[in-house]
């Protein structure tokens, strides 16, 4: 789960994840979910690339990743 401290930003960060391949699905306003898979730790360090990217294009939309 990825919680978005402002929730507009919520729908772009799902279609920023899409984009690269990712299935990310808006779970409520501020929340994104990805589906769970075998190799969780290889997804989140993935993801976490995908976020220093998001972090450099939306450097005031903050994520935080949630276990």
């Amino acid at each position: 789960m990825l919680k978005v401290h402002d929730p507009e930003y919520t729908e772009r960060l799902a279609s920023f994840l899409r984009s690269v391949g990712q299935t990310a699905v808006v779970a409520a306003p501020g929340e994104v979910e990805l589906p769970a898979v075998p190799d969780e730790r290889s997804l989140r360090a993935e993801v976490e690339i995908y976020l220093r990217v998001w972090n450099v294009l939306y450097p005031e939309a903050d994520v935080e990743v949630e276990p």
